[in-house]
């Protein structure tokens, strides 16, 4: 039995897009998840789309964050885009938008004191769609791109682009949010709340995290550095997850942002000196299933020719559970053309299993690599 809930259009500010109506099942909701601008179809955890809209439709998600204990986050929704446009052509790593933007020079970089949102190009159509890549310059209607070892080979005039800042510390833990999703520090001797950062390059398993932020004297700070510098404008990465460390107090975190109804591209490092673990998160406001993840039918997670001799495994963590550096609750691997729980019969497929709920993350570790080249993991919206 479902409910249904009609929001007035003025919450989306945009004259264009019709009144929604949203199926709200009754018991369940997203995960504590609601999305604005879409039809969801929440009997049964699933969702489809039923109107479309020429901006992407926004939500909010919420989160426990549990006492003396680490929670494993990540952020369901992107920012607003500042630009959304077409691709002209490219040259090496400077894509040229169709048009005159009207941009001023360096619009979409980063400048401590004047400019604290880091951007980033993402592709929102064609072979390239769901790819995003740091902005480090601009010009009037041009953009110059951290590859990060990629190529944009494939991209094609009239592809589809936006400009989006990303998460910051400062915006999705602003210092008025102190003492609801996160505890002020008195003293940097005496942390409350962390945000500690995985360690993205890094090669091997079980890898410590590469930074520890905590609140403190009205601004976040980043642990071991000079505490009179703000870190509000430190990045949030998109696909990955970040893990809140709670000790006294309890927390709760409200997400809102645009929901993605695109591809959304992953690349999953390889390491050819042995396994490597990549802490991921799927930039979607609703659970996801392992099948309907894309992780096997995307060639990114690799089978296991036996139960007994497993390649790629996927490890999740309860945040339900109060515990810091906790183990993972379940492992998952892929194996006789299904997927199958570590500890459970090998027959029993749990392609259906809910492992990527909103705002939470997991992480992939991926067997040894003859070439230490990334697998290519790309996700379609349920949506």
């Amino acid at each position: 039995m479902c409910d249904y809930l009609e929001i007035a259009p003025s919450i989306f500010n945009h004259p264009t897009i019709a009144r929604p109506i949203i199926n709200v099942s009754t018991t369940r909701l997203l995960s504590n998840t609601l999305v604005l601008g879409l039809t969801l179809t929440l009997c049964g955890a699933t969702a489809s789309v039923a109107a479309t809209a020429t901006t992407d439709p926004v939500g909010y998600n919420t989160i426990s964050l549990l006492a003396n204990s680490d929670t494993y986050v990540s952020v369901p929704f992107h920012r607003p885009a500042a630009f959304v446009g077409q691709v002209s052509s490219f040259s090496g790593n400077v894509i040229t938008v169709a048009g005159t933007p009207g941009w001023t020079a360096s619009q979409f970089v980063y400048a401590s004191g004047t400019q604290a949102n880091t951007y980033y190009a993402f592709i929102r159509s064609g072979t390239k769609e769901g790819n995003y890549y740091t902005v480090t310059a601009n010009a009037g209607n041009t953009l110059t791109i951290d590859l990060a070892g990629d190529t944009l080979t494939g991209l094609a005039a009239n592809d589809s682009i936006s400009i989006i800042p990303y998460w910051t510390l400062g915006t999705l833990f602003p210092a008025a949010d102190a003492g609801v999703s996160f505890t002020t520090s008195a003293s940097p001797f005496a942390v409350q709340t962390y945000v500690l950062i995985p360690n993205l390059q890094a090669s091997g398993i079980n890898l410590s995290t590469t930074s520890s932020y905590f609140f403190y004297n009205g601004a976040w700070r980043l642990f071991g550095q000079d505490l009179t510098v703000s870190r509000n404008d430190d990045t949030l990465i998109p696909d990955t997850y970040f893990i809140v460390r709670n000790n006294a107090s309890a927390g709760t975190l409200t997400q809102t942002g645009s929901v993605l109804t695109k591809k959304f591209v992953t690349p999953l490092q390889t390491y050819t000196g042995g396994k490597q673990d990549n802490p991921v998160a799927l930039l979607r406001p609703v659970p996801v299933t392992l099948d309907d993840s894309g992780l096997a039918a995307s060639g990114a997670f690799s089978a296991s020719s036996s139960p007994l001799n497993l390649s790629d495994i996927l490890l999740v963590f309860d945040n339900t559970v109060a515990a810091k550096n906790k183990s993972s609750s379940a492992t998952y691997y892929y194996y006789n053309g299904a997927w199958r729980k570590f500890g459970a019969d090998a027959s029993q497929n749990f392609g259906s299993t809910v492992v990527f709920g909103p705002g939470t993350g997991v992480q992939i570790r991926k067997a040894t690599s003859s070439t230490g080249s990334a697998s290519i993991w790309t996700n379609s919206a349920t949506y």
